[in-house]
């Protein structure tokens, strides 16, 4: 290759690079706002499209201007991003959607909800097929994915999740045992929980924490009904205790903790996880 060649060839190299580059950083999002409902439609280089759609329970503030939603797509071999599943070997990213959305609200822009946010994605890039290992999870900022599913749809692969905060999701194949995926989600349930404690009235932290006795028991009996069931009762005690005895706010200001809405996702999301082992 002649010297004027190869000096042709970085060029088209780096302007590769620069492509790509552009193409994968995060993009604004057109988003409509209906009373308190989210909606926006996203597309993204090579027809990698979704609809993605927030439903809160009250709002004050919401505008399509302070609820800050972007998307990008992702590199699915980067280790940075692999680093921040729970476990990378069992847990693949999607070539056919390498699309990560990222919800995060400025701080300025007075936006508040309380109790819990219902997260729907719906994408044609994947389809739904009976015990497909597709998953829908979700990260604070840098920090580590989990699953927050709580339900999936069939057809062209549809889901939906809750949640008290944000930030970023994304759409994986999960592909770790369902009975050690239900142990892993009721640690997290256990471990929000005893984080909360101090925020929680006293009388209600022993009621939920005497209930998750019962579930894990329930787990090891293999008696995934009832441990449903239980988990459904300790949900029902959280939203019959919220916003008295249970905070359950989120503020951009972000200067107070949605601890309702946290303790039911991870219960919802549990519940899904159940009902699949069973």
């Amino acid at each position: 290759m002649s010297a004027l060649n190869k000096r042709i060839f970085a060029v088209i190299i780096t302007l590769f690079g620069l492509i790509y580059s552009f193409n994968s950083l995060a993009q604004p999002v057109d988003i409509t706002v209906h009373g308190n409902k989210v909606e926006a439609v996203i597309n993204l280089t090579g027809n990698v499209e979704a609809d993605f759609t927030l439903t809160f329970e009250n709002t004050v503030g919401l505008t399509a201007d302070n609820v800050g939603i972007t998307a990008e797509l992702v590199d699915i071999t980067d280790l940075a991003l692999l680093d921040r599943l729970p476990d990378n070997l069992n847990i693949n990213l999607l070539s056919a959607f390498p699309m990560m959305i990222t919800v995060e609200p400025p701080s300025s822009g007075g936006f508040s909800f309380s109790g819990l946010a219902t997260v729907d994605i719906h994408t044609h890039n994947l389809e739904y097929t009976a015990g497909t290992p597709l998953r829908f999870f979700k990260a604070p900022l840098g920090g580590e994915f989990k699953d927050i599913t709580a339900t999936m749809g069939s057809g062209s692969y549809r889901a939906r999740g809750t949640t008290g905060k944000f930030s970023q999701f994304i759409i994986v194949a999960d592909l770790r045992l369902p009975i050690a995926v239900v142990n892993t989600k009721f640690t997290r349930l256990s471990n929000e929980l005893t984080a909360f404690s101090t925020q929680i009235d006293p009388i209600v932290y022993n009621d939920l924490n005497a209930q998750l006795a019962d579930i894990q028991q329930l787990i090891q009996q293999q008696d995934y009904v009832l441990a449903s069931n239980k988990v459904d009762e300790f949900s029902r005690t959280v939203e019959q205790n919220r916003g008295t005895k249970i905070p359950d706010v989120w503020r951009s200001s972000r200067d107070v903790d949605n601890v309702a809405g946290e303790l039911i996702a991870l219960a919802n999301t549990l519940r899904f996880s159940l009902r699949l082992v069973n």
